[in-house]
């Protein structure tokens, strides 16, 4: 099979995603992709199907049927290998909080297979940048919602990933450390890395992501940069990310489709 040069450059490729619970459908038939040097945010109602989308390209869900591919490669075909390139914040981290920051990063660089030394550099570095020396060595416990929330995000790109996968990240951070996360995030992405951002936070989606997925009753909506999704939801050169995702997610119905049969690219976990 040729694969297109446009295929090639993608690090992210999803297509046609289905999952349900309990017979229930998360998502139907969803689809979208990210480039290097990009932050993409995946923004959508409550129930829209974004954490789903999001635990199975990490390998944490197996889809009911769909592709995914990783920088080329099928993750469901190949599921253990390319996460040594990705790191996960999840919505709601949990943390052992019995251990201090310096222990609970020692201990996932190990797991990354860093080496020693990396490990406390990166250590250092991250906990620095987060405003997190001074809590180095004090149990995670007595740190705050939001300073548990560095934690969690230094954990994800200590080994430094070229792809970053993060689900409501900003929760519980005040709007200081939002900001160094953002700036962290853009650096990445600078330097070549993919982000993909789930958030509710519609203004730091619009500010933050080169590209938008909208996603409402487990299907895309609407995918583009800002100034496409002001054409598709017609609300001219100057409306908001919030304009834009209010009118598309009122205008999407819940949609009376059925799952297609197995064929080709189908797996099930």
């Amino acid at each position: 099979m040729v694969v297109s040069a446009d295929r090639m450059a993608l690090t992210i490729e999803l297509q046609q995603l289905w999952k349900s619970y309990d017979g229930k459908p998360a998502l139907q038939g969803l689809f979208f992709d990210a480039r290097p040097g990009e932050i993409v945010g995946l923004i959508g109602p409550n129930g829209a199907g974004k954490t789903t989308t999001l635990k199975i390209l990490v390998g944490l869900l197996r889809p009911d049927y769909g592709l995914i591919r990783v920088k080329g490669n099928d993750v469901l075909a190949d599921p253990i290998s390319y996460k040594a390139d990705v790191g996960y914040m999840p919505e709601a981290p949990t943390l052992p909080e019995y251990l201090t920051p310096n222990e609970f990063l020692g201990y996932v660089g190990r797991i990354r297979n860093l080496p020693r030394d990396r490990i406390a550099d990166r250590t250092r570095e991250l906990l620095a940048i987060l405003d997190l020396a001074p809590k180095a060595d004090e149990t995670i416990a007595s740190l705050s919602k939001g300073m548990k929330a560095k934690v969690a995000f230094a954990a994800a790109i200590l080994h430094e990933p070229s792809i970053l996968v993060l689900d409501e990240p900003l929760i519980g951070i005040d709007p200081a450390g939002q900001h160094l996360l953002k700036e962290r995030l853009a650096a990445m992405a600078r330097a070549g890395a993919t982000v993909l951002v789930s958030t509710h936070q519609l203004d730091t989606a619009e500010r933050l992501c080169g590209r938008v997925a909208i996603v409402n009753h487990g299907r895309n909506v609407a995918t583009g940069d800002l100034a496409a999704l002001r054409a598709q939801a017609h609300t001219g050169a100057e409306g908001s990310l919030e304009d834009v995702f209010l009118r598309l997610t009122q205008e999407a119905v819940a949609p009376a489709i059925e799952p297609p049969r197995p064929r080709g690219w189908f797996r099930r976990g």
